[in-house]
């Protein structure tokens, strides 16, 4: 039980700090609009998503060809 209140207290811990990092960033980086931080995530994921798509599709070719 005291194992299991260790780690909680150390997820917390964790949240609580990725969580002030993102606020951090938030107010620094994009003054406080906490929808335009959300828009240029999506973004990013989207632009990883192709990339990945693109790089795996370049494989599949370098495969046929071989």
């Amino acid at each position: 039980m005291l194992h299991r209140s260790l780690k909680q207290e150390e997820q917390a811990l964790w949240t609580d700090e990725r969580l002030s990092r993102i606020v951090r960033i938030i107010v620094e980086q994009y003054d406080g609009n906490v929808k335009a931080f959300v828009e240029s995530i999506r973004y990013r994921e989207e632009v990883n998503r192709k990339t990945q798509a693109a790089s795996d599709h370049g494989d599949e070719a370098v495969r046929r060809h071989a």
